[in-house]
């Protein structure tokens, strides 16, 4: 970052408007912008082994990152517009 960025930064950033790092409004900014990462594990590949909450977090997946351990019927678990890779 150059200096002048630093500067602006400084001046117009979080710091500037009294705002700190557990500010709710910056954390909803953050996660919005950067997005999250679950890892989810269903057992020893049973597809009825997976949590309640697991299955609700694969539900809502935008993209589904997987390996040959899991089963057709857990992918089948995931948006019809999800990303699976």
């Amino acid at each position: 970052m150059t200096v002048a960025r630093r500067s602006r930064f400084a001046s117009t950033g979080p710091a500037a408007t009294g705002a700190t790092r557990s500010s709710p409004e910056i954390r909803l900014a953050a996660e919005a912008a950067c997005g999250r990462v679950i890892l989810l594990g269903a057992g020893p590949g049973d597809p009825e082994l997976i949590t309640l909450r697991g299955l609700r977090w694969l539900r809502q997946a935008d993209v589904v990152v997987y390996d040959h351990l899991v089963s057709p019927e857990l992918l089948d678990e995931a948006p019809p517009r999800a990303l699976r890779v």
